[in-house]
């Protein structure tokens, strides 16, 4: 029995098999290494990552993926620190590697190095250690690579969340938002994302907006909604930046402001999203028609979210506001201001320019009429838009009648969500996989998480 007071960094196991006391001595390092790695600050991260730390180094480059501890959303520098640590064999490097990868839809690889992580690296040890960061990387990877076992993936992810790492908990708050693997719990979803938003971690703010644009599990707010996409798109996230440009070119739950929503759009198709690309197109076009092009930006989109991250799920709106700079996006060389003779073009310059969805409603409703798919489609969106899914869902069928793809994708995304029809990812898969046969790539990220519940 130790004396009192005694320190006990090092333990003697004379009494312990050989095999059994190495296994012991392995834990307790690991845990004394890298068990508080969270209780660090990023500086401590970074020096150690530069003295060649192939855990720390693994750990940068998730930080930089996921925008945690407070850094911008990097994909190059992700990539790099993980390609570091790779060389030296650190799991976690490997894993983040993988997940790299498997967004890029480079399958095959991801899966190579998600099963080299798992077989010939030092992440099991860590992880079963409980460190947050390896706990992480196998929960991701027993949901994402098969074979796939959702529930402990869950397990470990939580794992990781109760110990503060703000990626985890804001990927729970996704999983229960969307009822991956889970019952759908709004409710905890919130609970989640709040404490992932109060770190300033990228997915958490974002996910949170979306619920106070919803009123999904929490009082509708469009005003936090709007800062907190702001907050998410500033810091890198794309699905912030295409929403957020979206929401301004619509005038959507905010002031429209054309010019700030197509540099929006510009920076997330800049980013890859594909989505935003073809969004961003139809806008340019839009822009230079706009009686009123307003180039400041609302009040209520340059108040900080920083003390709001540090209050309730429920901030008060009497917060100091700060402002944020919009990004700063040349503007495209070539646009064509000639005037639209298309009536579905018409239409959607009604609803984007004179902001009147009622005539846009009304205009589109008579074009559909006439078997035009892609006013199908866009009535559709505008339904989806308000929540209605059945009436969206019955357009969108329509369209998909005429082979339009991205109305595909949405009946692919409604199954998967179990929007205005019952969830089904086997269903979502055979939509998906003939949206992106049809040429429409935003239905590859889709797909390739409805392939992962789809057992």
């Amino acid at each position: 029995m130790p004396i009192k007071g005694q320190k006990r960094d090092h333990i003697n196991l004379p009494c312990l098999p050989n095999w059994l006391a190495a296994i012991l001595g392995l834990t307790l390092f690991l845990c004394s290494s890298y068990g508080s790695v969270l209780d660090h600050n990023l500086n401590f991260v970074q020096s150690k990552a530069l003295e060649g730390d192939k855990y720390y180094q693994g750990t940068l480059a998730l930080f930089y993926k996921y925008g945690e501890q407070g850094l911008p959303i990097d994909l190059g520098e992700s990539e790099r620190w993980a390609k570091l640590a790779a060389k030296e064999d650190g799991g976690i490097g490997m894993a983040v590697l993988a997940s790299i990868e498997l967004e890029r839809n480079k399958v095959e690889r991801g899966q190579f190095l998600y099963d080299e992580a798992y077989l010939h690296s030092n992440l099991r040890d860590l992880a079963k250690a409980k460190d947050p960061i390896a706990l992480f990387c196998v929960g991701l990877m027993e949901i994402d690579n098969p074979p796939r076992n959702v529930e402990k993936g869950i397990r470990n992810l939580e794992r990781a969340a109760e110990q503060g790492l703000a990626t985890a908990q804001a990927t729970l708050g996704m999983i229960y938002f969307t009822g991956i693997g889970v019952p759908r719990d709004p409710k905890e979803a919130i609970s989640w994302c709040s404490k992932a938003a109060r770190k300033r971690l990228p997915l958490g703010m974002f996910y949170l907006g979306m619920a106070y644009s919803s009123g999904d599990g929490i009082p509708r707010n469009n005003d936090f909604s709007n800062r907190w996409i702001r907050a998410a798109a500033d810091k890198g996230l794309v699905m912030g930046q295409l929403t957020l440009g979206m929401k301004l070119s619509l005038g959507d739950g905010i002031e429209r402001n054309l010019d700030h929503g197509v540099q929006w759009l510009r920076q997330a198709a800049n980013n890859g999203s594909s989505e935003a690309a073809l969004q961003l197109r139809r806008f340019e076009n839009l822009l230079v028609k706009s009686p009123v092009r307003n180039s400041s930006i609302p009040n209520s989109e340059k108040r900080a979210v920083t003390k709001l991250a540090q209050k309730s799920t429920m901030p008060s709106s009497r917060n100091t506001a700060n402002k944020e700079a919009s990004p700063r996006v040349p503007m495209p060389r070539k646009i064509n201001p000639g005037p639209s003779t298309d009536p579905v073009q018409m239409a959607l310059e009604m609803l984007s320019i004179e902001n009147n969805e009622e005539v846009a409603q009304r205009m589109l409703k008579e074009i559909a009429g006439q078997g035009r798919s892609d006013a199908l489609r866009e009535l559709g969106m505008l339904h989806y838009k308000r929540q209605e899914f059945d009436k969206a869902r019955e357009n969108f069928l329509k369209a998909a009648l005429d082979k339009d793809a991205q109305a595909i994708r949405y009946v692919g995304i409604m199954h998967f969500l179990g929007q205005g029809t019952e969830q089904n990812y086997a269903k979502a898969e055979e939509w998906l996989a003939q949206s992106l046969l049809l040429g429409d790539n935003e239905s590859n990220r889709y797909l390739r998480i409805a392939r992962q519940f789809n057992k």
